[in-house]
């Protein structure tokens, strides 16, 4: 973690235009786009400006949508659940879920703590930042922006949940932000043991196989926080990318309307906020262990010129030491292997250490 304050120590007793040059690219990282935002910039800088994407957004309004009220119970509501979790995970590789029982009060919390953060002075926040993707707490921006000829319009935090941080890893300001970051993680673990069991049945497996074929569990967070951008049409949220865990539960802001797309059918599909709705969406690992019957789905993220947009996404998958390969149970002489086994901690190695290019990492484990 780096404090500003700390920068010439780190970059060395040179002097020099060299050494000046490495302190400013250091703390433009540092400050990300809120410190743009904040300085009221009027045009968006080079390294953040890209080609457009040639392929069309088209809305959609059968965006699939299931409800987990009932699901508990051996009920016609349970088993209309998991075949509309099997048709989506199949046609679309994502849903949103609604009556998933987590508190609204604790979203609504977590949301206006993930402002609150990037609301604190550059001098609180800069203790944090990291580009070491294996830190248990860190904020950065971007993706690996020292690595990066293109930059994403975007600042975040991540905190790893299970393995869980240290409390003294998380931040003392804002004051709740370990209740709120704890409780939410905690919730949001549970949440995601149910959605595991309804994937093990939609594929027809006992509702305990994929917990099993995890291996144990690797459970982190990103908190996204994508400032108003004054020429949003020039520049990315985040790149298109399909997650490399088993599935990410995402809680969108239903302030903003405009951000998450998904590719459906070669075209970009905003996926418009619901109140009180989660969305889910297969990851590499889901779409190895079923054998390609689930596909994980890429997605990217727009910005806009009128107001902050955040996002807080919770990535659930194996343990880091799992060897991840289709299930035995879902190969057959008629549908053979589609993958090569992996360890599941260098795929993640892998994924971090390249920059985010649609469904690349998959291919790498494919026969």
């Amino acid at each position: 973690m780096i404090f500003l304050g700390r920068l010439p120590c780190l970059l060395g007793d040179h002097c020099g235009a060299a050494r000046d040059s490495r302190m400013a690219a250091v703390a433009s990282r540092i400050a990300g786009v809120k410190g743009l935002a904040d300085a009221g910039i009027a045009m968006v800088p080079g390294e953040y400006r890209r080609d457009s994407d040639p392929r069309q957004c088209v809305e959609i309004e059968e965006i699939p949508v299931i409800d987990l009220s009932d699901v508990e119970k051996c009920s016609p509501a349970r088993i209309l659940a998991i075949d509309s979790i099997r048709s989506a995970s199949r046609d679309w590789g994502f849903f949103q879920i609604v009556g998933h029982g987590f508190p609204e009060e604790l979203m609504a919390s977590m949301m206006e703590l993930v402002h609150d953060f990037f609301r604190l002075p550059i001098e609180d926040r800069s203790v944090y930042y990291s580009e070491d993707s294996s830190s248990k707490f860190r904020m950065g921006t971007s993706f690996i922006p020292s690595k990066e000829t293109r930059r994403m319009w975007q600042d975040f935090l991540h905190q790893a949940c299970y393995p869980p941080c240290e409390i003294a890893q998380l931040p003392t300001k804002p004051p709740s932000y370990v209740k709120i970051s704890t409780a939410y993680a905690e919730a949001m673990n549970r949440l995601s043991k149910r959605v595991l069991g309804l994937f093990s049945e939609s594929l027809g497996l006992e509702s305990g196989a994929l917990e099993e074929a995890f291996g144990g569990e690797r459970h982190t967070m990103r908190m996204n926080y994508y400032p108003p951008c004054p020429e949003p049409e020039l520049t990315i949220g985040l790149d298109a990318h399909a997650d490399p865990n088993g599935f990410t539960i995402l809680q969108q802001d239903t302030r903003v309307k405009d951000g998450l797309q998904i590719l459906h059918c070669g075209a970009w599909v905003p996926i418009k906020p619901l109140p009180g709705a989660f969305v889910v969406n297969i990851g590499d690992q889901l779409q190895i262990l079923s054998n390609d019957v689930y596909k994980s789905v890429e997605h990217r993220v727009v910005v806009n010129s009128e107001r902050t947009r955040v996002s807080i996404a919770s990535f659930y998958g194996p343990a880091e030491d799992s060897h991840i390969a289709p299930m035995a149970q879902l190969v057959t002489d008629d549908a053979p292997a589609c993958f090569k086994e992996s360890a599941y901690g260098k795929y993640l190695q892998s994924f971090y250490a390249s920059k985010l290019d649609g469904k690349a990492a998959i291919k790498t484990v494919r026969y």
